[in-house]
């Protein structure tokens, strides 16, 4: 397996710590209103899984992108919220 070289990034003060990098965004980031729609599908065992549609704001050429949350997180987490906005642009 080849070795990687030490990288070479250095984050800006304040953010050195792995830890304020993680805490800061969950804060402080803002995300603009998003064009949603949510469908619901029930499985044979009795549960659910509630699927939303995000739309682009440019228009153009529908493609689809699938996001998942992590274990604890959910649709209206800000970083979901955040890379669906991104991706509405594209």
């Amino acid at each position: 397996m080849p070795v990687l070289p030490t990288p070479t990034y250095c984050p800006p003060f304040p953010f050195t710590s792995g830890h304020l990098q993680t805490i800061y965004p969950s804060l402080f980031r803002r995300t603009p209103p998003i064009n949603k729609k949510r469908e619901r599908l029930n499985t044979p065992d009795g549960d659910f899984l509630d699927i939303d549609w995000h739309y682009s704001c440019t228009g153009s050429t529908p493609n689809l992108t699938i996001i998942s949350h992590g274990l604890e997180g959910n649709s209206q987490k800000k970083y979901v919220l955040g890379m669906a906005h991104q991706l509405s642009l594209s």
